[in-house]
């Protein structure tokens, strides 16, 4: 059987939509920001951190996509 072209895409778009999990200081990095962007980020509600044990982590694809308008 071959593969179309759109099946290729349809597998492409699948592992584009895999997380990125970065800490706060990692996300900065990333977006070459300060760590003080990335707390006004959070406090002005434009990105969403999530609690994984004790530490605080960002989707850096959720980021890309909400903040920058990056489409993936």
């Amino acid at each position: 059987m071959a593969v179309t072209n759109d099946d290729i895409m349809i597998e492409l778009r699948a592992v584009k939509q895999q997380h990125v999990w970065k800490r706060a200081e990692n996300v900065a990095k990333h977006f070459d920001v300060s760590l003080g962007t990335v707390k006004s980020w959070k406090r002005r509600g434009l990105i969403t951190g999530y609690k994984h044990d004790k530490i605080v982590i960002y989707d850096v694809l959720v980021i890309e996509r909400d903040l920058f308008q990056i489409e993936n």
